[in-house]
């Protein structure tokens, strides 16, 4: 696929190259790393010639994960890599790219916390920051179903928000449900998110009683109308005083409008929620718990 409009001049500042990294992170999903540096090298060498003094690169998965993995003030030691990248991007690519590239902050804020720097440099310590850009393409309201933990049969829907209280890595939820005596009960939580890898883990905490509420996403495509994330799958973990710690799946989706927390009986599922048969298909990965 090719881009009618000329691309957007390289100017190689740390917020161009933060984008051309979350491209490569967008575009993965669809094409491995692997397959992108195969493809970006054919086109180098093709087109590398249309910039006075830029050479073609030669490049395998391992370098371009290692370009696109770490922070933006690593870039790599195949110099014209980048200037190219970003032209096979525009080029080939353009509906990764362009929204990233307009909705990308000129400079990222910091994160004003403690928290999710020590967190982020205990689990990628060869990286120098926070990956700030894949926190700007979470920020955001999203739908969040797991089963309930009140009745496994039944699915809870949960509000949350990424990028709350002027900190692009807090993060916020709301559930509602009926507890062991049928009573409404509701439930918040706080914490932080940090990306590592491919992924980004949610360190949380119930507010009322303090227990922890981890979970880890992956499988991160662009929403084509926000330019941020539009979803992601994966695992919660629950601990809760006088329980057994329990396991549950769990998955996002970017809300277009406000979410109602509610927590619904399988026929109600079906009939209100859309994509119930894809949500209720990953949902039955099982749950890990003891009673």
């Amino acid at each position: 696929m090719s881009g009618e409009a000329e691309a957007p001049t390289y100017d190689g500042a740390p917020r161009s190259i933060a984008v051309l990294k979350a491209a490569a992170k967008a575009l993965q999903p669809y094409m491995s790393l692997a397959a992108q540096a195969e493809r970006i090298t054919a086109w180098s060498r093709e087109n590398a010639s249309r910039w006075q003094g830029v050479y073609a690169v030669s490049i395998d998965r391992r370098k371009w994960h290692r370009f696109v993995a770490r922070d933006a003030t690593y870039t790599s030691n195949e110099r014209d890599l980048p200037l190219l990248a970003w032209n096979w991007f525009f080029e080939q690519h353009r509906y990764v790219i362009e929204p990233l590239w307009h909705t990308t902050p000129d400079q990222h804020v910091s994160v004003p916390n403690a928290v999710a720097p020590a967190l982020h440099a205990f689990l990628s310590p060869s990286q120098k920051a926070l990956d700030l850009p894949a926190l700007e393409l979470l920020r955001g309201d999203y739908a969040v179903y797991r089963p309930s933990f009140v009745n496994l049969d039944h699915i809870m829907l949960m509000s949350m928000t990424c990028g709350t209280d002027a900190d692009p890595s807090r993060f916020k939820i709301e559930m509602a449900f009926l507890d062991d005596e049928d009573e409404p009960s509701t439930e918040q939580v706080e914490g932080f998110a940090i990306p590592y890898q491919d992924c980004i883990l949610f360190q949380g905490r119930l507010k009322e009683t303090g227990a922890p509420f981890i979970f880890v996403m992956s499988s991160f495509p662009i929403h084509p109308k926000s330019g941020g994330y539009s979803r992601g799958d994966g695992t919660l973990l629950v601990g809760a005083r006088g329980t057994l710690s329990s396991a549950y799946p769990i998955t996002m989706r970017r809300a277009a409008k406000p979410i109602v927390p509610q927590t619904f009986e399988p026929d109600r599922f079906k009939a209100e929620i859309r994509a119930h048969k894809e949500i209720t298909q990953f949902l039955r990965r099982g749950v890990v718990g003891w009673r």
